[in-house]
């Protein structure tokens, strides 16, 4: 048995084929260009986006090369202050060391002075208690 197809088949065949030819010009060619400049657009977008963060990633790199920069000679000012406070104290320590040693050579000045005239007016006065002695045997003896 033959099919031989019939009129109505090949309408509904004309008409799908012209309705193909409609839809493709007025609706799935502009759909498919819309998509494009949505996907160009959107693309810009992304690159766009990506091109901020790079350099916001720059900026950062930069501001934490620059804290780095300026805690390092933060550090530096705090060593060079601590070393001149460092060394003002040991002036000053030097300065106190030198004043006791002269203060304590002066005493030791002193004190051999003292020593001195004590010694001296010992003498003197054992000389003279010696003389007096003497001067006392002597009358007792006479």
């Amino acid at each position: 048995m033959t099919i031989i197809p019939d009129l109505t088949a090949l309408i509904v065949s004309v008409i799908v084929v012209c309705l193909t030819l409609v839809l493709k010009r007025q609706f799935f060619e502009p759909l498919a260009h819309a998509m494009e400049a949505r996907e160009t657009q959107a693309g810009g977008a992304r690159e766009a986006r990506e091109a901020a963060e790079a350099e916001v990633q720059a900026a950062e790199t930069r501001v934490a090369d620059a804290v780095a920069a300026v805690r390092e000679e933060g550090y530096r000012e705090m060593d060079r202050i601590r070393r001149e406070a460092g060394d003002r104290a040991d002036a000053t320590l030097l300065a106190a060391r030198e004043a006791a040693a002269q203060t304590l050579e002066a005493g030791k000045d002193s004190l051999r002075e003292q020593t001195a005239r004590a010694a001296s007016e010992l003498e003197t006065a054992a000389e003279s208690l010696a003389n007096d002695l003497t001067a006392r045997i002597l009358r007792r003896a006479s």
